[in-house]
């Protein structure tokens, strides 16, 4: 298994390419009623013809650190993706964990997930994460990333309701395979970090074809960290595999209660030691500040 895939086998954006040199399993007795209001119709995936900026001080940043990896930021209502590495930025990768923002939407948009306080009894399976071994409910799986808890939701969605809404969401290339539980996290989903940033401007510009009120609780459950005057809101995402890793942060910075921007960092492990979650939040903010979106912390 490898975590990439080929640029010709998933939906790419039409971005109009400039490189300018910048700084810039809990078994459920009976799944819950699936609503009587069909979803709403699909809106359009495709972002408006944008032009791809090179991050030059970012790449920078990464190479002095010893990473290989990609970074894209955009602030909202400008006209430009603001990128490091935009080869990598192109590539599409497993999402791992940070589906669980989708997979939330799709929850409460199928009733599967009531809502923050939707619970899950621990199957008693001990896994080697010590949060994992409790009962879950939307908040703590969200903040702890259970993969078992999502797995489970995904279950009570099931394949083709889920094949329906991925596909529905315009999320990467949208293909989830035979397995409801784990196309996420081994494939055959896979998303590019530009795709990632496209998504989350659609989930903050409400331009996704979801209530309001599933995305009010998406924002309510997604991890946070107060960074220079601002609040990154982000989910991580680890996949490790053969001999291989990747590790992503994916989010938005909300400022005076306005979202300013939306970015996604992939950073690549050396064989199956992936980055930890600290580190991809604190390479983000230096990264944000390096951009100008969030302010350098005090001193």
């Amino acid at each position: 298994m490898t975590s990439r895939v080929p640029v010709g086998m998933h939906r790419t954006p039409l971005y109009v390419v400039v490189l300018a040199a910048a700084c810039g399993a809990a078994g459920p007795d009976s799944p819950p009623p699936v609503p009587e209001t069909p979803p709403p119709a699909p809106s359009d995936p495709s972002p408006p013809a944008a032009t791809v900026e090179r991050f030059v001080a970012g790449e920078a940043l990464m190479t002095a650190d010893g990473l290989t990896g990609a970074f894209v930021v955009r602030r909202t209502g400008e006209p430009v993706y603001v990128v490091a590495f935009p080869d990598l930025a192109r590539t599409a990768f497993v999402p791992a964990s940070t589906f669980k923002i989708p997979n939330t939407l799709i929850g409460l948009e199928t009733g599967v997930i009531a809502d923050e306080a939707f619970a899950l009894p621990w199957d008693g399976v001990r896994r080697e994460i010590e949060a994992w071994n409790r009962d879950q409910d939307l908040t703590s799986a969200m903040a702890e990333s259970t993969v078992w808890y999502y797995q489970e939701v995904a279950r009570r969605v099931g394949l083709e309701r889920m094949r329906e809404w991925v596909s529905r969401l315009g999320y990467g290339n949208a293909e989830i395979g035979s397995r409801v539980d784990a196309f996420w996290l081994e494939g055959p989903l896979a998303i590019t970090p530009l795709e990632q940033v496209e998504f989350i401007e659609r989930l903050t510009a409400g331009r996704l074809p979801v209530s309001a009120r599933s995305t009010s609780i998406l924002r309510r459950v997604v991890p946070t960290r107060a960074v220079g005057g601002a609040t990154l809101h982000a989910k991580t995402g680890t996949f490790v595999g053969d001999g291989e890793s990747h590790a992503w942060l994916v989010g938005w910075v909300e400022r005076g209660g306005a979202d300013v921007a939306c970015f996604a960092l992939l950073v690549e492990g050396e064989g199956a030691r992936a980055p930890s979650r600290e580190m991809r939040w604190d390479l983000a903010a230096r990264l944000l500040e390096a951009a100008g979106v969030v302010s350098p912390p005090r001193t």
